[in-house]
């Protein structure tokens, strides 16, 4: 009877954990570049309650053996802001945060800050965005310059071998090259980290530039959670946990029995 009881308790605990996971799906469905979790469930150790028959075999419940990132594409949406970029494909970006950590993410909300010395692109969390080449990006600005005679003023991208103006105009067009795209060998190899990151690991391999990965601006990658099909697996998980809740409650009151028969 303390198998049943113990088996029955093994599946609560697997449910409850598959419970936070789908619940935290939910809780990120307007997150930006959110890659849902699914959970995996395996069957503990089988134990030989009869030698004389192999075939008879008990089984000891369930628990969580791993959760996978899935990475279906998130619908993209125009926001009509310019520093913000989706990557309609499977790659990342890269930040540095103030650790000197990098990390990968698929949030393409930017922002520009002053450090002191210059403007420079970040992210939402305060963590620089990464050129190509792993280095903090400094705000490119346009210059004005005039015609020989100095009249017909104009705004180009600057160029020190110019006279011109620096003016506190973005280069967008130059601000978007400069961002760097990064795609590792196994995105199912990645951790995930706090404030919807990733962390590079060995089975996910390095990652490397990918200049060639198209970028779009003015837009970003909707969270690709399933809501109805987390929904469904919710109240799925939700009735496999209170039948293993049944079961502990019907192997408690039958060992109540037989102890009271002793």
């Amino acid at each position: 009877m303390n198998i049943s009881f113990y088996t029955s308790r093994t599946g609560m605990i697997a449910q409850q954990q598959g419970l936070n996971v789908y619940a935290n799906n939910i809780a990120n469905i307007n997150t930006i570049g959110y890659k849902p979790l699914r959970p995996s469930f395996a069957e503990c150790i089988y134990t030989l309650q009869h030698p004389p028959r192999e075939q008879w075999q008990t089984g000891h419940g369930q628990y969580l053996s791993k959760t996978d990132l899935m990475w279906e594409q998130g619908g993209l949406v125009m926001t009509d802001q310019p520093l913000d970029l989706a990557l309609p494909n499977e790659d990342f970006f890269m930040t540095l945060d103030r650790d000197g950590n990098t990390f990968l993410t698929r949030d393409g909300r930017f922002a520009i800050s002053f450090t002191g010395e210059a403007w420079e692109l970040v992210n939402g969390f305060g963590d620089f965005v990464l050129d190509y080449e792993g280095n903090r990006i400094e705000i490119p600005f346009l210059m004005r310059v005039w015609d020989e005679n100095g009249a017909n003023p104009r705004l180009i991208p600057f160029d020190p071998e110019l006279d011109g103006e620096l003016t506190d105009e973005i280069d967008y067009l130059t601000l978007y090259n400069l961002v760097g795209v990064f795609s590792v060998p196994n995105n199912w190899g990645l951790d995930q980290a706090e404030n919807n990151r990733f962390v590079v690991t060995e089975r996910s391999g390095a990652a490397v530039a990918n200049p060639d990965s198209d970028k779009l601006n003015g837009m970003v990658e909707q969270s690709a959670v399933d809501f109805a099909g987390d929904m469904v697996r919710i109240i799925e998980t939700q009735r496999s946990y209170q039948f293993n809740a049944k079961l502990v409650q019907v192997s408690d009151e039958i060992m109540k029995t037989v102890n009271n028969l002793r």
